[in-house]
């Protein structure tokens, strides 16, 4: 993405190098070698795709609480476009990342969500129909296991503990993100009123490395741990007692996720 500068360059009569363009610089992690992980747990990365102006994302978010829990990751995020566009004066939730997602998965109706990233199926509408593949995918052995904390001090600095319980022979990648609960807007509701004060949770707030990740470290062999740390410097209108920070570990080539991982920020 190229940032103002480069685009006032580009408007002016300077020719700017592309090397000069300002990229999206999410944080980077610095690796280590980690410890083994005790008791692997395999969690499941639910997307979800909303929006204010969609009438069934209620519904949808009902179902999602209902399974959301220390192993369900729910991450939601706003469609940038039409249902997702904020009644005026209301706040914006759109990202930047959320929409790079959002564009790449090729979301055209909300609400929509994706389990792990599996692009075979696209769970639509009232999601009743994913609870019981959420369980089934709880029910699968961790490839991968993964833990992560993180505390608040002038940054919020997170630390990652990885460990490779099967080979894997292509790239593997790890993406950190920070959402928000209970986020107070306008939203559409089923029977077409608006509720002035709806509570939205589980908002994508901030990708906090690129957008697809970072490169993970290591030979990726079996058994092989590694620690990854990170920091970032929160937005003033985040609310960090509402917020999680959100890890996942991700194929390179597919962009499925392996296992996931959420946390609260501790002071």
């Amino acid at each position: 993405m190229i940032g103002l500068m480069g685009l006032m360059g580009l408007w002016g009569c300077d020719k700017i190098d592309e090397s000069e363009y300002t990229i999206y610089d999410g944080a980077v992690v610095s690796w280590t070698a980690g410890s083994p992980i005790a008791n692997p747990v395999q969690r499941v990365y639910v997307e979800k795709y909303t929006g204010p102006r969609c009438s069934n994302c209620p519904t949808a978010d009902v179902t999602l609480a209902g399974i959301h829990n220390d192993n369900v990751v729910v991450v939601s995020i706003n469609h940038p476009t039409g249902q997702g566009i904020p009644y005026p004066g209301e706040p914006d939730m759109r990202t930047d990342g959320g929409t790079a997602w959002d564009q790449y998965f090729g979301i055209n109706a909300i609400p929509a969500a994706y389990i792990n990233r599996d692009r075979s199926t696209q769970y639509l509408g009232e999601m009743g129909n994913i609870v019981s593949a959420v369980n089934s995918a709880l029910a699968e052995a961790p490839s991968v296991a993964l833990e992560v904390s993180a505390t608040h001090s002038a940054k919020v600095d997170i630390t990652v503990d990885l460990q490779f319980l099967r080979p894997f022979s292509d790239g593997v990648t790890l993406t950190a993100a920070l959402i928000e609960d209970s986020l107070v807007y306008k939203q559409l509701m089923p029977d077409n009123s608006v509720d002035e004060a709806y509570a939205h949770n589980h908002m994508l707030r901030k990708v906090i490395t690129g957008f697809w990740g970072r490169d993970i470290d290591g030979n990726a062999s079996e058994g092989e741990a590694v620690r990854g740390t990170l920091s970032f410097t929160p937005a003033d209108d985040i609310n960090l007692a509402n917020s999680h920070i959100v890890v996942f570990v991700s194929d390179k080539a597919s962009r499925k996720v392996l296992n996931c991982a959420s946390c609260r920020i501790s002071e």
